[in-house]
């Protein structure tokens, strides 16, 4: 039996998944931005994420002055 996390992702016809990625690229959506940060290691999406937040911040800071 598969796990819940496999049920669903391919089919006779192909993959699943591949539909999945093309109706959100159809959408509008940067697959490949996602795509890219997915091979980095959760520290540096970690790392990555603060530094834009800490931009951010830093915007709404400087908007209230």
């Amino acid at each position: 039996m598969a796990s819940k996390r496999n049920q669903g992702k391919t089919t006779k016809s192909g993959s699943r998944r591949t539909d999945r990625i093309q109706a959100a690229s159809d959408f509008g959506i940067d697959v490949s931005m996602l795509s890219d940060n997915l091979k980095r290691t959760p520290a540096e999406r970690i790392k990555r994420h603060q530094a834009a937040l800490n931009t951010v911040l830093k915007l709404r800071k400087a908007s209230r002055i």
